[in-house]
């Protein structure tokens, strides 16, 4: 399950469009975000869109105490993740940052 995805069930449906409205897309396009990679609906944002959900969701999970996890932009979109930058700086977390355990679904 995608980090993007965990945050979709653990965030409430007003919150979701308060994410929406804040990074400028929609939660429709949120969820085909969230999507898993082997899905015909899996899209990966433009690296702005996720610099801009990164830091709404960093926001959400201040004013909410915690219980929105963190989701970075390495964990949506895969140049990112490759970014020489992006390796410097974050080394081995450059991948699989997000701040919650994934769980089996059963």
């Amino acid at each position: 399950m995608t980090p993007l995805k965990l945050w979709m069930r653990a965030a409430t449906p007003d919150e979701q469009k308060k994410l929406a409205r804040a990074a400028g897309t929609s939660r429709t396009y949120l969820y085909h975000l969230a999507a898993e990679d082997d899905t015909q609906y899996r899209r990966e944002p433009r690296p702005e869109l996720a610099a801009a959900i990164e830091r709404e969701i960093a926001v959400m999970h201040k004013a909410s105490g915690g219980r929105l996890p963190l989701v970075w932009r390495t964990d949506l979109v895969k140049a990112c993740r490759e970014c020489a930058f992006a390796r410097r700086c974050l080394g081995q977390e450059v991948v699989g940052r997000a701040d919650f355990p994934v769980a089996d679904e059963a």
